[in-house]
């Protein structure tokens, strides 16, 4: 089994680039804006602070890029199109929540994992920059916790990025949903 560290695929597509402040005034509230960012890591739901949010997309490296029909928002949400919903809303919905977007005037989804992967932290190592932890040279998942799951973030690593198996890849391909990029990160390794 292989891990895959997900990336939106900045080449070909156009990334989310509505920002958390532009969420939290949308949703009434600048103060959300702290909730929003600590989120990942902290694991909570927005189904009660959720509101009408419109997203805008742009373009990186080149112009006129593709919509993508699935990508990724502040590295660990996912934005799913109406075609991503449909194709993923049965596996996604069991480790994490959906929630209405519109991108212009279209229903979409903001999808919040909430999974995180079991690290077998006798086989991570740590990564230690002038006598201060920086970060994980080496990430190790157990691969019992995470074999079901479909999505998954990592606490070691303050849930700043998005995880998945092989089998969100798969259903990706398989629906040609494009917009995402699949690492399967030299650094990264299941017990």
């Amino acid at each position: 089994m292989t891990v895959y560290k997900i990336f939106d695929c900045h080449n070909e597509y156009k990334i989310v680039s509505t920002t958390p402040s532009s969420i939290a005034r949308q949703l009434g509230d600048i103060d959300l804006i702290e909730k929003i960012v600590v989120q990942p890591l902290e694991n909570f739901s927005f189904k009660s602070i959720w509101g009408e949010v419109d997203i805008e997309f742009e373009d990186v490296l080149k112009k006129d890029s593709l919509l993508p029909d699935i990508s990724l928002w502040l590295r660990v949400f996912l934005v799913l199109s109406p075609k991503a919903y449909a194709s993923l809303k049965e596996p996604l919905s069991k480790v994490g929540e959906f929630l209405s977007i519109r991108y212009k005037g279209e229903e979409w989804y903001l999808y919040t994992p909430l999974e995180f992967g079991q690290e077998d932290e006798d086989k991570c190592v740590q990564k230690i920059e002038y006598g201060s932890l920086a970060g994980v040279e080496v990430l190790v998942f157990n691969e019992s916790d995470v074999a079901e799951k479909v999505v998954f973030k990592s606490k070691m690593l303050g849930a700043s990025f998005l995880y998945c198996t092989e089998h969100f890849k798969s259903l990706c391909e398989q629906n040609e949903l494009g917009g995402l990029e699949f690492s399967a990160d030299r650094l990264v390794y299941l017990t």
